[in-house]
């Protein structure tokens, strides 16, 4: 319970009502939580609210329910959190995911394979399940490999907050947050209350010139009585760069003509009393010709689809418990290229199915215990059984299969203690996998609030479950396992002046990692070890005509990486493709009526490349430090209430940044987004 009070409790990572209007009498009157706004900021909720309407106050009253799965505020959760609110979205002029997480402290980006661009995190290659991407409590993850592929995919229009723990998160969550966790909560019925329309364009201008990006979205909610319905859509086009690549043997071409990032989303939701479904289509078209290595003749389409289906009900057993039973389905055909003579060619589709169980129960005023089960039965087969390409059957027990199915079981639980000495939650998941087997993860956070100073210790181990690919390739292969241990402090110096700081260290044993022969050959293995510690920085700084933030972050891998395929060569303590430090600044300042001018600016300290040397070979570069300035105006409520224009300049430097392999895998580094000139117009029309 929360100051006296029963907290709102469902399974699902947007907060839900648990009994139609009642849910209101259960949440204090100074707590803020994702889709659910009371209290003073309920006064100023609604397409007219700016950034500058909240103070320093409003930011420490902020309410999370990525960590725990349930309400908490920041101070007094456990973990290091950072929430990026809509407003700060919206005011910076963002063009995609990428230049949000640009801001997150600890954050950076790489290239894949195929032109795929992907997350890291503290130094280390988060894609391929070290990360969980959520929307609306959808894994995001694709399930063959699961990676996530971000630029100019997943809409900013829909948004209302994000939430993201830079730490592990597989004690709450399983296999895909063993690093961070990056949960998108999007605007509901309550939020929208009418219909939202918005367009936003892009013209690149460093480069070769052209269209940077377009994009179109739309969105309807509405509440009447116990239900409520909302529905959105956003069709884009867009492209990675319109700089020119050249791959390792000194072979080029412009991007813009050869990389396009082209999705499709579509989203619904429905809330009776304590039902909620959930159901969402995204759908992501990218060609490429830059391949492993070597660049091909022409570009070939690259296709990644998901449908994603949720149904939850909270049943309230008394006062003090409820229990929310849950079905979900997630289907998805990534990676695709159907054409049995393309040298990329792969058609395989995943689906799972999982059902789950959740109960909290608030056992005395300072007590919540949360203990679950869930079970899931994923299912892949090959759409066609055309050979070619990266097309392979399924190994199973030495023999070829067209499809492969795998189970897995898990049950976790947790207590959060609330005591005038400090705040306590432990926690613990345990899992057993068809394949390979059983996996614990424990979890402590001890937190404690001295009036404007807050101080917290965090332990945690967290693993990577083995893709279905990863097993396809190594059979033998086991989960990897994360030790992580951070210490957090944060002060309010004044009515307008927050910061906090926090260190950590993080060990994976028995990484799992990509690898490519010289013939091109792909394969997934364990490595002894690896990870990073650090430290990180927030400031936060408010007035009432303007906010300013500012972040610094740090790494090394102090001797603890053992994998080849990152290090760099000659050099310790950076690994391949990040920045050891970051430093970030953005902020929004009114200048007349409700004029609003938005500076921010990334900072990068040099990087290392591994690339080709013209002929063949492989060397080690060094990309040197490098600023990405950005400048964006807007003016909410022009000539009509809920209309809004914004203009601004993206890399204002033109600086030359580029995506670069985080591990020897012979690409070169993939450019990155000119100078770009953008534009947003948008329109609310309240019901």
């Amino acid at each position: 319970m929360i100051g006296g009070r029963a907290p709102l409790v469902c399974a699902g990572l947007t907060i839900c009502l648990t009994a139609g209007r009642a849910a209101a009498q259960d949440v204090p009157p100074d707590v803020e939580v994702p889709g659910f706004v009371v209290g003073d900021a309920a006064d100023r909720e609604g397409p007219e609210r700016r950034e500058q309407d909240v103070s320093i106050d409003d930011l420490l009253r902020t309410s999370v329910y990525v960590v725990s799965k349930k309400p908490q505020l920041v101070r007094e959760s456990p973990g290091v959190v950072t929430v990026i609110t809509r407003e700060e979205i919206i005011d910076s002029g963002a063009r995609d995911l990428i230049d949000v997480l640009h801001l997150v402290p600890g954050f950076g980006f790489g290239v894949d394979v195929q032109g795929v661009v992907s997350v890291g995190f503290r130094g280390q290659w988060a894609t391929e399940g070290k990360a969980l991407f959520l929307i609306d409590g959808q894994e995001m993850n694709e399930l063959l490999y699961t990676g996530v592929q971000l630029g100019n995919h997943f809409p900013l229009e829909h948004i209302e907050r994000i939430e993201v723990i830079r730490g592990p998160g597989s004690a709450v969550y399983g296999g895909f947050a063993e690093l961070t966790v990056i949960n998108i909560v999007t605007r509901g019925a309550r939020q929208l209350d009418g219909v939202a329309a918005a367009v936003y364009y892009g013209q690149a201008i460093g480069g070769h010139g052209g269209l940077g990006r377009a994009r179109a979205s739309v969105e309807a909610g509405d509440k009447r009585g116990d239900l409520s319905v909302s529905l959105s859509a956003e069709l884009a086009e867009g492209i990675r760069s319109d700089r020119r690549y050249t791959d390792v043997v000194g072979d080029g071409y412009f991007l813009d003509d050869n990389a396009d990032l082209d999705p499709v989303y579509v989203s619904a939701a429905v809330e009776y009393r304590a039902l909620r479904l959930r159901f969402i289509y995204d759908y992501l078209h990218t060609t490429t010709r830059d391949g492993f290595g070597e660049n091909s003749v022409v570009s070939t389409p690259q296709d990644f689809t998901g449908l994603y289906a949720d149904a939850q009900y909270d049943a309230r057993v008394g006062d003090d418990l409820v229990i929310t039973p849950r079905l979900n389905l997630k289907r998805q055909t990534p990676w695709q290229d159907s054409d049995p003579a393309s040298d990329f060619h792969y058609d395989k589709t995943v689906s799972r199915y999982l059902a789950g169980l959740t109960a909290s129960y608030d056992a005395s005023a300072k007590l919540n215990l949360l203990a679950g089960v869930e079970g899931f039965y994923d299912l892949a087969a090959l759409n066609d059984l055309n050979l070619t390409g990266l097309q392979s059957m399924f190994v199973v027990d030495g023999e070829d299969r067209a499809e492969v199915s795998y189970t897995n079981l898990a049950g976790y639980a947790q207590a959060s203690l609330s005591h005038k000495i400090a705040n306590v939650t432990l926690g613990a998941r345990a899992e057993n996998h068809s394949q390979f087997g059983a996996s614990f993860v424990p979890r402590l956070g001890v937190t404690r609030v001295f009036g404007r100073l807050h101080a917290k210790l965090l332990a945690a181990r967290a693993f990577r479950a083995p893709a279905i690919e990863n097993i396809n390739t190594f059979p033998e292969i086991v989960p990897e396992r994360t030790t992580v241990f951070e210490v957090e402090t944060g002060y309010q110096v004044s009515d307008h002046v927050v910061a906090s700081g926090n260190v950590f260290d993080a060990t994976i044993d028995n990484p799992i990692v990509y690898s490519v022969d010289d013939m091109g050959a792909e394969g997934y293995f364990n490595f002894e070890r690896t990870g990073s510690r650090g430290g990180e920085v927030d400031v936060k700084v408010r007035y009432p005509r303007w906010y300013l933030y500012g972040s610094a972050s740090y790494y090394t891998e102090a001797g603890k990486n053992l994998v080849d395929l990152y290090e760099v060569p000659g050099r310790t303590g950076p690994l391949l493709a990040f920045p050891q430090l970051k430093v970030t600044a953005h902020g929004s300042v009114r200048l007349a009526g409700k004029l609003q001018l938005a500076p921010s600016a990334i900072v990068m300290s040099k990087r290392y490349a591994l690339t080709g040397d013209g002929v063949g070979g492989v060397m080690l570069t060094e990309e040197k430090p490098l600023a990405l300035v950005n400048a964006y105006v807007s003016y909410p409520d022009l000539g009509a209430k809920g209309l809004e224009v914004g203009a601004g300049v993206y890399n204002i430097l033109d600086a030359d940044y580029a995506f670069i392999q985080p591990y020897d895998g012979g690409h070169a580094p993939l450019p990155g987004p000119s100078r770009e000139v953008v534009a947003r117009l948008a329109y609310h029309l309240g019901f």
